[in-house]
C-alpha cells in the first residue's frame, strides 16, 4: 500500500496542454481545410488539362465536358462561374469557421465554469467544481447560459469585455484583433442572412437589381483562418492551465465511479486508465490515476 501514501496530485496543472473542446475544434478545422484544399487544387488540375486539350476562352464548354445542359457556354463563361462559386465556397467556409469558433467558446466557457465555479464571482480556485458534481450540487443554469450568450453574441468588443470579466485577462491575439474579428462577423452575418450581400442594402425594397456578393480572396480567407486558429489555440492554453487543469480526467473518474467504487484500489486504477485511454490521453500513467482516485475520494 506504500504507493498510495504521499501521492502528489496537482489539480490545476494539466497533463495535456489543450482541452477536449479544443481538440474537437481542431478536428472540425482539419476537415474544413481538407475540403477547401481539395476544391482549390481541382481548379488548377482542370485548367491544366483544358490547356493541354487546346481549349480557348471562346471554345464551347460543352465540347470539353464542362456543361451538360443544352445552353451554349464558352470556356470563359465556365471559368467566370467557377470563380464565382469559389468565392462562395470561401465565404461559406469562413462562416463555418465562425460557427466552430462560437461553438468552441460556448463549450469552453461552460467547462471552465463547471471546473472552476468561483470565476463567476471573480474568485478562481476557491472551490473545485468536481466537488459540486460529486455531491450533486448545481449552479443556476440560467446564470451560466447568460454568461455563454454574453461571450458568443453581439459585437466582438462586447464579447471580449465579457470574456475579460469572466477570465480576468485574454491573449493579445484576441484583444488586438477586434477590427478583423468584426469584419469576419459582418461577412458571416451577410452570408447567413442576405446570401452574401450587405444586409441593409439587400433589404431595400425599392432596389430593382440585386446587390453584389462580397468578395473573399484566397489570401484574405487564409489570413482570417490563421487568425481564428491562433486565437483559439492561445485562449485554450490560457484557460486550460488557469481554470481546467485535470478536470476532464477527474470528471471521467466521476462518471465511472458508481460502477467501480466497490473494486480494490488497484483495479480502480486499471479501469480509470483504460477509460482515459479512450480519450487518447497517453500521458495518464498509473501514478497519475492513483492521484485522481485519492483526490476525488477525499472531496
Amino acid at each position: 500500500m506504500g504507493k498510495w501514501n504521499n501521492i502528489v496530485f496537482d489539480r490545476w496543472t494539466p497533463i495535456y496542454p489543450h482541452s477536449l473542446p479544443y481538440r474537437i475544434y481542431k478536428s472540425y478545422d482539419n476537415d474544413l481545410m481538407s475540403m477547401i484544399t481539395s476544391f482549390e487544387s481541382a481548379k488548377g488540375y482542370i485548367y491544366s488539362h483544358l490547356k493541354e486539350a487546346g481549349a480557348l476562352w471562346d471554345s464551347k464548354a460543352f465540347d470539353f465536358g464542362l456543361m451538360k445542359d443544352n445552353r451554349t457556354r464558352t470556356i470563359k463563361d465556365w471559368s467566370n462561374n467557377y470563380n464565382e462559386f469559389a468565392n462562395w465556397v470561401r465565404l461559406s467556409l469562413l462562416l463555418s469557421s465562425c460557427s466552430y469558433l462560437e461553438n468552441y467558446i460556448a463549450t469552453i466557457v461552460s467547462e471552465c465554469i463547471d471546473s472552476d465555479p468561483g470565476i463567476m464571482i471573480g474568485a478562481p480556485h476557491v472551490i473545485d467544481g468536481i466537488m459540486y458534481k460529486k455531491h450533486g450540487l448545481f449552479l443556476r443554469k440560467d446564470e451560466i447560459d447568460e454568461k455563454i450568450v454574453s461571450c458568443t453574441k453581439g459585437t466582438w468588443q462586447s464579447r471580449i469585455e465579457n470574456l475579460k470579466r469572466l477570465f480576468g485577462s485574454l491573449p493579445n491575439s484576441m484583444t488586438d484583433s477586434i477590427s478583423d474579428l468584426e469584419t469576419i462577423r459582418t461577412i458571416r452575418n451577410d452570408l447567413a442572412h442576405a446570401f452574401g450581400r450587405e444586409i441593409k442594402e439587400s433589404q431595400d425594397y425599392f432596389k430593382s437589381t440585386k446587390s453584389p456578393i462580397r468578395r473573399l480572396s484566397v489570401q484574405r480567407f487564409n489570413k482570417f483562418h490563421i487568425l481564428l486558429n491562433q486565437i483559439v489555440q492561445e485562449f485554450d492554453l490560457m484557460v486550460n492551465k488557469a481554470h481546467i487543469g485535470n478536470y476532464e480526467q477527474i470528471l471521467q473518474y466521476h462518471y465511472i465511479y458508481d460502477s467501480i467504487k466497490d473494486l480494490e484500489k488497484g483495479y480502480k486504477v486499471e479501469e480509470l486508465k483504460k477509460s482515459l485511454l479512450l480519450d487518447k490521453n497517453t500521458g495518464c500513467s498509473k501514478s497519475f490515476c492513483r492521484g485522481i482516485i485519492v483526490y476525488y475520494e477525499s472531496l
